[in-house]
């Protein structure tokens, strides 16, 4: 069976993860290994940095406090440090360390449209890997494009909303409605299922006759797989309905994000309107939103519909409220300006510990899904980390991140720690390398990243 293989039905088409029965003869199959795909989560607001480096180093290390929920992940996670961006350090605030996350490259400062940054680690993936795929890269957020401009530090909102840039012209905005998504990732014309009755009916009703077919093809354990394949895509779907019909229903919104949903007819124009209005972010459960950006990154992957996928789990001043977190009080940014206070401190890790979380819960679905002979973990990098080590100092070295997964057979279980201000576009080239791309440099790199693999 090709690897191509999808399931069809009226206006829709549903890739299908790897099965048994698309194994090639094992001549065939010497010297082409599952595809390693690259994700990148992007944490904004940098972290309380007394509470996240690991103590000791290599295998013989104890997570910090905010890491700690990745212990059960310990063997697939390297924790990284001392790594940082040069050319960020000029530019005042958030924008000049934010929009260069995956460039390295230093940002032109613009209260205007003529933004220039660089082409991110995730596009140059995307150029070579993303043409074997049906999408060459899925780009996630939940917080709308900000515009405007920031004149505290005269830069152009729109550097803060992007981390993934095609051209140094071009920045790829996230798309934040999981409904977009999915349907981008499952149907073959939202727009006509939106016009149609296909709209009150699953994407699995739609491929029923397919599917039934095909598991009349196929070997037991490929049943399985494609049960267990098929129930997840259903549970999104289920859980973004039942999202949309919280928020419809005006569940612990304010007065004024009520009035704006009753104005909504549609179901789907209710998150259309997501991106149009910056309010809508308070519509949303964060977690819950967050976790299916998550599970749709997952699920293109595990169809190899896509290969390389970014996700923002905030916009780069991100004043997210974590109020529904016991004990926090503040917003997001205003909590990482702590000044050293022990009460925004405190908050600050908290909130960066439900981010670590997070991404564990990523790790936990992930490590769930057979691929081959291992997981999808197995065959994916999972980078996360934020552009900033400490948001009250706005300084980019020394950032944050954890590099997680076994594509290109890294190996896990280790603190790895760098000399001072080795470039992260080292950590970049590697992770292009293990990927597969031919590349000798990216970005303000000295070579690869000592050590990793």
């Amino acid at each position: 069976m090709s690897r191509r293989a999808v399931l069809r039905g009226l206006g829709v088409t549903v890739a299908l993860p790897f099965l048994d029965a698309m194994k090639p003869t094992a001549r065939a199959a010497q010297g082409k290994p599952l595809p390693t795909r690259i994700g990148v989560l992007f944490m904004p607001n940098g972290v309380h940095p007394e509470r996240w480096t690991p103590e000791g180093t290599g295998k013989d290390f104890k997570l910090s406090p905010i890491l700690q929920p990745l212990e059960r992940h310990r063997g697939d996670i390297n924790v990284l440090t001392q790594l940082g961006h040069a050319n960020c350090r000029g530019g005042d605030g958030h924008y000049a360390k934010t929009a260069n996350w995956l460039t390295g490259t230093e940002i032109e400062k613009t209260t205007g449209k003529n933004l220039r940054c660089g082409v991110s680690m995730d596009q140059v993936f995307a150029q070579q890997a993303g043409n074997q795929a049906r999408f060459s890269s899925l780009e996630l957020g939940t917080d709308p494009v900000m515009t405007g401009v920031d004149f505290n530090v005269n830069y152009t909102m729109l550097y803060g909303s992007h981390i993934a840039w095609r051209t140094p012209t071009s920045p790829l905005p996230p798309e934040i409605n999981p409904r977009f998504v999915f349907d981008r990732l499952f149907r073959d014309n939202a727009a006509q299922r939106k016009a149609s009755a296909l709209e009150s009916k699953s994407v699995l009703d739609l491929v029923l006759a397919d599917a039934k077919a095909l598991r009349g093809r196929v070997g037991r354990d490929d049943q399985r797989r494609l049960d267990e394949y098929l129930e997840s895509i259903r549970s999104v779907e289920q859980r973004i309905e039942a999202d949309i019909a919280r928020v419809a229903s005006g569940e612990n919104l304010d007065p004024a994000a009520k009035e704006a949903i009753s104005q909504l007819d549609q179901r789907i124009n209710t998150a259309m309107a997501q991106q149009k209005d910056p309010g809508s972010r308070l519509r949303l459960d964060h977690t819950e939103h967050s976790r299916l950006m998550m599970e749709l990154m997952t699920l293109a992957f595990w169809s190899d519909s896509t290969r390389v996928s970014t996700f923002m789990f905030g916009w780069a001043v991100s004043g997210k409220s974590f109020t529904f977190l016991d004990g926090v009080k503040h917003s997001h940014h205003e909590s990482s300006h702590h000044e050293n206070k022990a009460e925004k401190l405190e908050q600050y890790q908290k909130i960066n510990t439900w981010h670590v979380e997070q991404f564990a819960h990523l790790l936990d679905r992930m490590k769930s899904i057979k691929e081959g002979e291992g997981t999808l973990l197995d065959h994916t990098l999972l980078l996360f980390g934020s552009s900033m080590r400490d948001g009250n100092a706005h300084s980019p070295k020394n950032l944050p991140l954890v590099l997680a997964g076994h594509g290109g057979g890294l190996q896990g279980g280790r603190h790895l720690v760098s000399d001072n201000d080795t470039p992260m576009c080292n950590l970049f080239l590697s992770m292009l390398q293990l990927g597969g791309v031919k590349a000798e440099r990216f970005g303000d790199s000295t070579g690869v990243l000592k050590g990793l693999v």
